[in-house]
């Protein structure tokens, strides 16, 4: 009987660790902004690296659009190229742990996208379809930004 007893206690404390895992996994570390958005709560460290990797992101995203303007298929191939290879990125599990499921989802889908965008543009070789995929991550980009902001945690 008393073994039982501790085995439902383990079985309950797992249980319960199991649970909160899985919620932080879905809520991140986030807090309601003063503007609606969901504010994702990072050290100062993790906030400029994130802010850092989109500041990149986007700089190559600019250039591919004037070398797609330009029309010069191997330079926004290039482009594409180094979009693909930077989206991928220094993986931080911490970082990522305190990021909502659906923060998660959405940043998946783009750099997804950046996946696809140099195996197009590799393929077709076409600026203008090159052009309307960055429109599309845009999109994604303006979407994510428009839900999210990342603040520093008070200590």
């Amino acid at each position: 009987m008393k073994n039982i007893k501790i085995l439902w206690t383990i079985i309950v404390a797992l249980g319960l660790i199991v649970f909160g895992a899985g919620y932080q996994l879905i809520t991140g570390s986030t807090v309601v902004s003063s503007d609606g958005r969901t504010a994702i709560v990072l050290t100062k460290n993790e906030r400029n690296f994130v802010l850092g990797e989109m500041r990149g992101l986007l700089g190559h995203m600019q250039q591919l659009v004037a070398a797609a303007a330009d029309r010069d298929i191997d330079k926004t191939i290039a482009i594409a190229k180094r979009l693909n290879s930077d989206s991928q990125g220094e993986k931080q599990v911490g970082i990522i742990a305190k990021t909502p499921l659906n923060f998660k989802k959405i940043t998946a889908n783009i750099h997804s996208q950046f996946g696809k965008l140099y195996e197009d543009s590799v393929k077709k070789r076409d600026v203008n379809h090159s052009l309307k995929q960055v429109s599309m991550i845009m999109q994604n980009c303006i979407a994510c930004h428009g839900a999210y902001t990342i603040i520093e945690e008070q200590k």
